[in-house]
């Protein structure tokens, strides 16, 4: 079996059969902002965090994190982050905050472009909420030796709706019978866009071949 993983930066799932190929670049953008304003940091990816100029000044505030791969990331910085119980999506975030007490303003550290869903919903309840974008999300110049590795290959798996986007504009052969994986609903809602069908994996499972195997059944 062979799978290739599109996620922007090198996974821990990365071994014989599943290989990282990113299909756009992170770079990192200006960021302006006072952490003294801020009592609830909220991450809504791992590259929020690889990017965030200010990660080593967090010690005094609540920190939330979208998923496992968000909170991962911020365990490097020795950062035990609070993340929702299922559902890591906004909606899941929003669900997590809804059951404690949410004191101060909120900070939310995304990439430029990515979802404005927490801060809408909590600036909407009269929650005080900024947005701070930590990097953006370039295509490649080209994809010609890109689409040269997805030859021969049994499953994509897509983590990201620019993920997606570049496949099916630059990367995409009907000849090939490859099957797509996401990483939630509404990544599969993107692909079914372009009239593809996918399943939705636990992409923070222990055994991701075992858990991809279990689309087969």
């Amino acid at each position: 079996m062979k799978v290739i993983d599109t996620k922007p930066f090198i996974t821990a799932h990365e071994c014989n059969e599943i290989v990282n190929v990113p299909l756009y670049k992170i770079c990192k953008v200006k960021q302006i902002v006072n952490l003294s304003n801020y009592q609830n940091i909220i991450f809504q990816s791992p590259s929020a965090v690889l990017n965030f100029d200010q990660i080593a000044l967090l010690e005094s505030k609540r920190i939330i994190a979208m998923g496992p791969g968000t909170s991962k990331q911020l365990r490097k910085h020795s950062y035990v982050a609070e993340i929702p119980d299922k559902h890591f999506s906004s909606e899941g975030v929003i669900n997590l905050l809804n059951k404690s007490e949410l004191t101060g303003k909120t900070l939310v550290i995304k990439g430029e472009g990515g979802l404005s869903n927490i801060s809408d919903y909590l600036n909407s309840a009269s929650f005080k909420t900024d947005e701070l974008n930590t990097y953006n999300r370039q295509k490649f110049e080209s994809y010609i030796d890109i689409k040269k590795q997805f030859s021969g290959i049994d499953f994509v798996i897509f983590s990201s709706a620019l993920a997606v986007e570049i496949y099916f504009e630059h990367i995409h052969n009907d000849q090939e019978t490859l099957k797509f994986l996401a990483v939630s609903k509404r990544i599969q809602d993107v692909i079914g866009s372009y009239k593809k069908e996918s399943k939705v994996i636990n992409y923070f499972s222990d055994d991701l071949i075992e858990e991809i195997k279990l689309t087969l059944t």
